[in-house]
């Protein structure tokens, strides 16, 4: 009896590691996307692309959120000037002084 007890804990054990192991795979596949101008999170590609952004190039909702293609990451950079923000939304919050558009003409922009 004391042999059939430990094969149902063994099997018992086994069961739960699989189960906590499905869980956080299945956790770690939900993927946040980020608009590249304003910095704000969607769960999918398509609620990102549907809305109007605030901080569109071509002026305050005339134009879509674009897709951040790069990585989450703990500091962003701007790819014109080099400044560093906690966020894509603080980062894209202020102009660039290097922008190509001219001086402090265009907001700066994440790199990848």
């Amino acid at each position: 009896m004391k042999h059939i007890d430990m094969k149902k804990r063994k099997a018992g054990s086994w069961l739960v590691i699989l189960t906590l192991t499905l869980l956080c795979s299945a956790s770690a596949d939900k993927k946040n996307y980020y608009c590249e101008y304003c910095g704000q999170k969607f769960a999918s590609v398509s609620s990102l692309t549907s809305g109007r952004c605030q901080r569109h190039p071509d002026g305050a909702f005339k134009g879509r959120h674009k897709l951040y293609e790069g990585t989450e990451k703990e500091k962003y950079t701007c790819k014109y000037c080099g400044m560093q923000s906690n966020s894509i939304s603080s980062l894209t919050s202020g102009r660039c002084q290097k922008h190509p558009n001219g001086y402090f003409k265009g907001r700066h922009t994440p790199a990848l």
